[in-house]
């Protein structure tokens, strides 16, 4: 019984992609709406800190700022005022905090969950560390909404586990991060009406592991019938994974599987560049180039990150902010909505 079923499903995802071939669609114009924060950086900050970044997003036409997570399930510490056994709380609520300023601004808030570094070595190889890993953000999921869910600003979830090729070699990996994502898109699902997003990533440099032509298979097998909403895949341009040459048929093969979904793709295109020591902003002709190939395949773009990396607010970050700005300020004269 088994075996037909698998073949079943098999033939099913076949005609699937036959009736849903990757298609490109009209170039979008190619500008941010939305940009990670990570919670080191931001989690002290008073309401009128949030006000000034909100208000440095709000010029260059960013309505939405997702905020990469909210607890770290590995050393067992949240940023919110949490509830959870043997957990420690941030001194402020960085959480109520980030959402009372975006009421007041008109942004949206999209909230990461909970993540643990082990991701980065146990990942899917250990299934007992997935059910228990779900489980902890099922208990963050029913917290936020039952905390904040009042809040009109909070208007989507992050779901920070990002998986690429070499997470997900062989079937069983996969149905194990297929249940896991499920689970925790189902606990979402029962607290909330807001849309999902993960943000998965191909390396290229692991390709030998994983041609790219198995990539699609991968991801339908991951995501499918997960309920997850958006997959917004990272470029990884700056953390040096892929080039400018072949990001274009890394985004092609991965609308190929979101398009059997029936799931939006968005772009996570990385606006820093990577050395040995740490990160420095890129270019913005680089990060130009990037958003120009992604625009046939994305409904939207998101920054990684110009909170970190061109920020008004910071002095070593002006340049990169002030020329993204003028070009931000292009495109709107150009093309007014």
């Amino acid at each position: 019984m088994g075996i037909w079923r698998a073949f079943v499903n098999s033939l099913r995802y076949i005609r699937n992609f036959w009736q849903h071939p990757a298609k490109t669609q009209p170039a979008i114009r190619y500008t941010f709406n939305s940009s990670f924060i990570q919670s080191w950086y931001c989690q002290n900050w008073d309401l009128n800190r949030w006000l000034q970044e909100y208000g440095m997003l709000q010029k260059i036409g960013i309505d939405e700022i997702i905020i990469q997570d909210i607890a770290d399930t590995k050393a067992k510490h949240a940023v919110y005022p949490t509830k959870m056994e043997g957990y420690t709380s941030n001194t402020l609520d960085m959480v109520e905090t980030a959402l009372k300023a975006a009421v007041m601004m008109g942004m949206k808030v999209r909230i990461g969950l909970g993540f643990s570094n082990d991701w980065w070595v146990i990942i899917a190889f250990h299934p007992e560390w997935l059910i228990n890993e779900a489980s902890v953000n099922q208990e963050i999921v029913s917290e936020i909404v039952s905390m904040y869910g009042c809040y009109e600003s909070l208007t989507g979830w992050y779901i920070p586990y990002e998986f690429h090729q070499f997470t997900a070699l062989g079937r069983v990996r996969q149905g194990a991060l297929n249940k896991f994502f499920r689970d925790i898109s189902g606990a979402i699902k029962l607290n909330s009406d807001k849309n999902i997003m993960v943000a998965p990533f191909y390396n290229s440099l692991l390709s030998l592991r994983m041609p790219l032509a198995s990539w699609s298979t991968t991801v339908y097998k991951i995501l499918s019938n997960t309920g997850i909403d958006i997959l917004a895949l990272q470029d990884s341009i700056g953390a040096d994974f892929n080039t400018v040459v072949n990001i274009d048929e890394i985004f092609r093969y991965t609308k190929k599987a979101t398009d059997s979904m029936g799931m939006s793709l968005y772009a996570i295109t990385e606006t820093f560049g990577a050395t040995l020591n740490d990160n420095h902003p890129a270019s913005f002709n680089r990060i130009k180039h990037q958003m120009a190939i992604e625009a046939k395949y994305v409904l939207r773009f998101v920054a990684f990150s110009i909170n970190h990396y061109q920020n008004r607010n910071e002095p070593l970050q002006v340049t990169g902010y002030d020329e993204y700005q003028r070009h931000y300020l292009d495109h709107a004269a150009e093309n007014p909505s």
